[in-house]
């Protein structure tokens, strides 16, 4: 599997497409399902997300910290998972449910959980991108080699 990747996420009836990079740092994970979590930038979630979903999403971007404040119960699907990055730790992502996601048409991921970075950034020159889990290298190795043999 490459590093750089297609990927084709969806949510009910909305479909976005993304460059997917294979981050080997990223061995994020919710604590309470034990879904490995792929990193996507607003432009991904905000197509995905419903209406609902939305001024959550946007609030969160303008101040991350305010979502540790939140006083409503959030949108059906979206979640708060605990993190650490090298340079700090004990920080908060807000993190959506989508229903698949397509890796290159090779894989398949049920039900991942999508964290949405406070921060963009571009591969290719686009905005939409992902960072995806190491654990998807892995499983898409193995999908591939189930297809060979």
């Amino acid at each position: 599997m490459n590093i750089l990747t297609n990927v084709l996420l969806g949510k009910k009836s909305r479909l976005t497409n993304a460059i997917g990079y294979i981050d080997t740092g990223n061995t994020l994970r919710c604590r309470l399902t034990g879904r490995h979590v792929a990193i996507a930038t607003y432009p991904v979630a905000a197509a995905l997300a419903t209406t609902e979903m939305l001024p959550v999403i946007d609030n969160y971007m303008n101040d991350p910290s305010s979502i540790c404040s939140y006083q409503k119960a959030f949108p059906k699907g979206l979640h708060l998972i605990p993190y650490n990055t090298i340079c700090s730790k004990g920080q908060m992502l807000l993190a959506m449910d989508a229903d698949y996601m397509f890796i290159d048409t090779k894989y398949i991921e049920k039900n991942p959980l999508i964290g949405i970075s406070p921060n963009t950034f571009t591969i290719l020159r686009t905005d939409k991108c992902i960072l995806l889990n190491k654990n998807y290298m892995k499983r898409g190795q193995r999908h591939v080699k189930h297809n060979k043999g």
